[in-house]
């Protein structure tokens, strides 16, 4: 009886388990793919998440026609997996809707918020763009962007013989995911722990990344209350919904996207803490 069958191989892989026990080993990367053998996680102590969710899927899966899909689909994975890699990103992996890359280091967050800059730049500027021209559809191509950090766990977990993945046992994937869901179309959301890093980074860092070079007025508000000269900070302050179940009690908005003229000035310092070279 299939029943029967399902419960002897869960007996089975169960008892495999509690033989093999569980080891830890700490890890100070990132890894391309978690541990497979003998019960070995892999320990990560600082990990930042970027978790880039697709607005609006279902009102494009509403279409007759899954040409649209395919396109925005498309367009949209290749996109956030050429960036995240292109920053640094050790992992990145496809879950529902969404696109999210790891990074490891204790500068994480600087090439991750960069990622999430470009993620969201791009989307505006360009994927969008080839998306409509494609399609002729009107529907927008839009994206929430979060971010968290934190201690992982992963290691490969499936049945023996058939296709294993990688399981990220820990916060930051799941609030990275949870920060997407509440930013707005084309939000930066990141965590109080994940902006308590930007504070404190180094005056060029931090000018770039919290004030960037005041070209853009429109996405000026009430900020933090900081100014310098007349750039206010590009960051809005809030408290974390209750009811989203995060840990943290502040979230940050940046609404911004990397200017025209001073876009990749910005991005560099951000990343390597120095300004770029004439």
């Amino acid at each position: 009886m299939l029943l029967d069958e399902v419960l002897a191989t869960l007996t089975s892989q169960l008892d495999d388990q509690a033989e093999l026990g569980v080891k830890i080993k700490q890890q100070t990367e990132v890894p391309s793919e978690g541990p497979i053998d003998k019960g070995l996680w892999f320990y990560m102590q600082n990990v930042t998440a970027v978790f880039v969710d697709l607005k609006g899927s279902t009102e494009l899966s509403a279409y007759r026609s899954p040409k649209p899909s395919a396109f925005a689909y498309t367009y949209f994975v290749r996109a956030m997996v050429v960036i995240f890699e292109r920053f640094g990103s050790k992992y990145v992996d496809i879950q529902g809707d969404g696109v999210f890359g790891l990074f490891s280091g204790p500068q994480s967050e600087f090439y991750a918020v960069a990622s999430a800059i470009t993620a969201r730049t791009q989307i505006e500027r360009d994927i969008d763009a080839r998306f409509e021209k494609d399609t002729s559809s009107e529907w927008k191509m839009t994206a929430g962007i979060g971010i968290d950090r934190g201690p992982l766990l992963v290691r490969r977990l499936g049945l023996r013989g058939t296709k294993q993945n990688e399981v990220w046992a820990g916060k930051p994937v799941n609030m990275a995911a949870k920060l997407s869901s509440v930013a707005c179309s084309n939000q930066v959301v990141v965590s109080e722990r994940v902006f308590s890093q930007f504070r404190k980074a180094s005056p060029i860092r931090r000018r770039a990344l919290l004030w960037g070079c005041g070209c853009c007025k429109e996405i000026q508000g009430d900020g933090l209350g900081i100014t310098i000269g007349e750039t206010k900070c590009l960051w809005t302050k809030e408290p974390a919904p209750a009811e989203m179940g995060l840990d943290f009690d502040q979230l940050y908005r940046l609404k911004s996207k990397w200017c025209c003229v001073h876009g990749a000035e910005l991005c560099e310092t951000i990343v390597t803490g120095c300004r770029p070279e004439a």
